[in-house]
């Protein structure tokens, strides 16, 4: 329990523990979800957290909004335009049709479970359940968050759990706890996120079958029974093995900085994240605490409707970016199991396309795929990172880089190919493959094409890898032609002076938006979030190639097919070419 003595006010003796953090994986730091359980422990007063100027939980608006539909009946349009018009904070445009398209969604959703599962009515019940017990020392409360249901007699318990964008595991430790809080919860009458302990009454009867629903909010994605069961086998599977994964959430554990830090009370007294007063050039703290990445940089720069949009977790289309793109996925993919052995790449990693056995290929890729990347991966063997010349230690294979800049007020995000110490040096390593042209000229032209390596010269040079700020950026281009490595040192005036350049580019714009108002043009036709934005360019072609500052861009694989690559043309080529997966939040 390394955040027993962090410096945090109040009382740790008060434990209330969601459903949804039990499927926490060690990716994840182990003492933020040990101090987000226990709301009697805040940090010092200096370092409360502010908050943002606008709404950052639509997923809460559409529970209001159902809430009226369900529970006083009122039209789901009324209610939404209700929800949207009486919210404290603005909603973005984007949000709000999100929004409107989720209560329908949930009420078609409703009609199929009724149809499809109405072997039982249920009807929808005002009070969540909540599973608390308390001694002298401790009380503990279990929750669960979503939407209730109850057959008229009491006798079958039903829990809607909403996602917003991907299906859950069905045999996740979330799912084996929501269960239990619907078997074992008592009715809360009290407020179950501020009480403590809640007011809760009996039920007149108990019940025998208890039932788990997953609800995608989205059209056409059919309800999954999750869970269907007696109180007794629920009970049995959160013993055998839910519990101890909620014993293990609360004890705590190894820290592990990322993007969790915006909201931790821990953060203040972290010894795992580092403090880098300037990191991103800004002079002053912004609207509130938040995270940045190359990725969020890149986005806001194409239209900062789309930032604002996939921050908010929104969902996200999926474009198929044809060969080109899997192609590079493959490549990394292999890279990364390849490199994480420890040892330097060879020949015989690689087998004959033809070969029975396809090597360590065979587990990201198909046989045709490995077909296609294995003259990338024959020319990366003459410029391996592991192969010298120098002695490599202190190896890092795709890690998550997080760093505090308290001038900013903002955790940032990086997530490079591959860090290694050559001789002791600092070598960060990004990673590409092309058909094309090759990224070339000096540091203001490249880091204009890959930004990463701009983020990376200054989280070098300004110590998160190391006290001496000294080290190599390198961005190595495998063609089938044969692999370059491009490197920067970072004791070069210049190139830190074009890394600051590039960031600030990046950043500024974003750091002061408060409305990220859409920038319609071609790139409309495959932004992946464009069917919830209201300002959105219609009628474009997806398949006609994107111009941009004079550059023309593939649509489908983000390949420069002519032209000068300003800052935001190489924007939208790397949102197209490297698009991000779709992350959705359990609740």
């Amino acid at each position: 329990m390394g955040w027993a003595s962090a410096g945090l006010q109040g009382t740790a003796g008060i434990v209330r523990l969601s459903a949804s953090l039990l499927d926490r994986t060690d990716r994840h730091c182990a003492d933020f979800a040990a101090v987000k359980a226990r709301p009697g422990l805040w940090p010092p007063p200096g370092e409360r957290r502010r908050f943002a100027p606008w709404e950052e939980f639509p997923l809460g608006l559409v529970m209001r909004a159902l809430d009226a539909a369900e529970f006083d009946g009122a039209d789901v349009d009324e209610a939404v335009s209700r929800v949207l018009e009486t919210n404290r904070s603005p909603v973005h445009p984007g949000a709000a049709v999100w929004v409107r398209h989720a209560c329908h969604a949930y009420m078609a959703a409703g009609k199929w479970i009724a149809d499809e599962l109405g072997d039982v009515a249920v009807v929808p019940q005002r009070h969540p359940r909540v599973v608390q017990s308390g001694s002298a020392a401790e009380l503990r409360m279990l929750t669960a968050w979503g939407r209730w249901y109850e057959s008229p007699d009491g006798s079958v318990r039903e829990f809607r759990r909403l996602r917003m964008s991907r299906i859950g595991e069905a045999e996740a430790p979330s799912v084996a706890a929501i269960s239990f809080v619907a078997a074992a919860g008592r009715r809360a009458v009290g407020n179950v996120y501020r009480d403590a302990p809640v007011q809760v009454i009996d039920d007149e009867r108990a019940p025998t079958r208890i039932r788990v629903v997953e609800v995608m909010l989205d059209d056409d994605v059919v309800p999954r029974v999750l869970v269907d069961a007696t109180p007794e086998e629920v009970r049995r599977r959160y013993r055998n093995g839910g519990m101890q994964v909620a014993q293990r959430i609360v004890a705590g554990g190894d820290r592990r900085p990322g993007a969790e830090c915006v909201e931790c009370k821990l953060r203040a007294s972290c010894d795992e994240l580092p403090y880098v007063p300037g990191l991103l050039g800004l002079g002053d703290a912004g609207t509130h605490r938040r995270t940045w990445s190359v990725t969020t940089g890149r986005q806001y720069l194409v239209c900062p409707a789309q930032a604002q949009m996939r921050e908010l977790r929104l969902p996200a289309d999926r474009f198929d970016g044809g060969p080109a793109a899997r192609r590079g996925v493959v490549v990394h993919q292999w890279l990364e199991l390849a490199h994480r052995r420890g040892r330097a790449c060879g020949l015989v990693d690689l087998p004959e396309p033809d070969a029975a056995d396809i090597g360590i290929a065979a587990q990201v890729m198909t046989a045709e795929e490995y077909r296609e990347a294995r003259p990338y991966l024959l020319a990366h063997l003459a410029v391996c990172p592991l192969a010298g010349p120098g002695r490599v230690t202190d190896l890092m294979v795709e890690p998550s880089v997080a760093a505090y800049d308290p001038v900013a007020d903002v955790v940032v995000i990086a997530d490079p190919d591959l860090v290694r110490r050559v001789d002791g040096r600092v070598v960060y390593r990004e990673q590409k493959t092309t058909a094309g042209a090759v990224p070339a000229g000096g540091p203001r032209e490249v880091f204009s094409r890959v930004p990463q390596l701009a983020l990376a010269v200054l989280l070098i040079r300004q110590g998160v890898f190391g006290r001496d700020g000294d080290g190599v950026v390198e961005l190595e281009v495998m063609t089938p032609a044969g692999a370059a490595v491009h490197a920067f040192g970072v004791a070069d005036p210049a190139v830190v002076g074009a890394a600051r350049e590039e960031v600030a580019r990046m950043v500024t714009g974003w750091h002061r938006d408060v409305a990220f108002r859409a920038r319609p043009g071609h790139w409309c036709a495959r932004c992946p979030v464009a069917r919830w934005c209201p300002d959105r360019s219609e009628g474009a072609d997806p398949d006609a190639p994107i111009e941009v500052d004079g550059a023309r861009i593939d649509p489908r694989t983000g390949e420069v097919l002519d032209g000068p690559v300003s800052g935001r043309a190489a924007a939208v080529s790397a949102v197209i070419s490297e698009p991000v997966a779709d992350e959705d939040i359990a609740y």
